[in-house]
């Protein structure tokens, strides 16, 4: 159901980043926005007649409408709404029976998890591309990264970590603690969260490793989107659609920054996607068990 959940955050994105454009004043010939550009446009047009507001005033109106559709939905199916934060953590609401509030917070949770880390993985692409590289690949970011690629370059990184933190003590005080331990284990019920035992400052260290946790789950987010870029880059391969091939390969360029092998022309297959992949996931796992071993280190307790 994990996919189902991108898929809703993706329509929701869509629908986020009208808030902060104004169609009518910008131009798009960037086939990597034409397309969702038309697409709110199609949606907002057709509930003009209906809502009779502004198009920032309907977007947030469709936006909520998604959110509250995507909460019963899941509801109906059964779907955990767990929030996962690093490899190890694992965090659901403090439901009980026939309470809908704590479901519909982490049901707007999801929804702020993955904007800051896409937010995330603009900064990390930004600072592994070289200076000056500007494509079309890169505007689009920059364009669903808003309103945080408005921000000056020298305060991305503390209003990102601080939203990370806030992230970290909001999961940490209103969820519950559900699973904890390696990933080819069992989930293990959690009688006390390391992040609400202990001395006053022990709990708020450990939520900021949390935080710094949460950063790190921009590196999931990046070497996901490239898995799925090289997949859908062979499968247009072998259907031989240029365009969405050409479109897969700014993909994976953006993501693979200063690392991307350009101008290989006929020189064959390029690996160089499939290391940056693996090198990636690998720091990623690296991190993920030096602040687990942190967070649960005697000398915190």
């Amino acid at each position: 159901m994990d996919y189902l959940i991108y898929v809703f955050n993706l329509l929701l994105l869509l629908f986020w980043i009208r808030l902060w454009s104004a169609p009518a004043k910008e131009f798009y010939f960037n086939p990597f926005l034409s397309g969702t550009v038309k697409f709110t446009d199609s949606v907002l047009a057709f509930l003009r007649p209906v809502l009779y507001m502004p198009e920032q005033a309907a977007a947030l109106v469709v936006m909520l409408f998604v959110i509250l559709f995507k909460t019963i939905l899941f509801a109906r199916l059964n779907v955990p709404w767990n929030i996962r934060i690093g490899v190890y953590f694992q965090f659901a609401p403090a439901a009980a029976a026939g309470q809908v509030t704590p479901t519909l917070l982490f049901s707007v949770l999801h929804v702020a998890v993955f904007l800051v880390r896409l937010w995330t993985v603009y900064l990390l692409v930004w600072l592994i591309t070289p200076p000056f590289r500007v494509t079309r690949a890169t505007e689009a970011l920059a364009f669903f990264a808003r309103p945080f690629s408005w921000l000056p370059k020298l305060a991305q990184p503390p209003v990102l970590l601080a939203l990370h933190l806030l992230l970290a003590f909001a999961l940490a005080r209103t969820g519950v603690l559900s699973v904890l331990g390696l990933p080819t284990e069992a989930p293990k019920p959690v009688a006390v969260s390391p992040f609400l035992e202990g001395p006053l400052t022990f709990q708020l260290l450990k939520t900021a490793w949390l935080a710094a946790l949460s950063f790190a789950d921009g590196l999931m987010l990046l070497t996901r989107g490239l898995f799925v870029l090289i997949l859908c880059n062979l499968g247009a391969a072998v259907f031989q659609s240029r365009g969405l091939l050409v479109i897969c390969n700014e993909g994976v360029e953006l993501l693979l920054g200063r690392f991307a092998r350009r101008g290989l022309g006929g020189m064959g297959f390029d690996f160089t996607p499939l290391i940056f992949f693996f090198v990636v996931d690998l720091m990623y796992n690296s991190i993920c068990r030096g602040l687990f071993e942190l967070i649960h280190s005697p000398f915190f307790k």
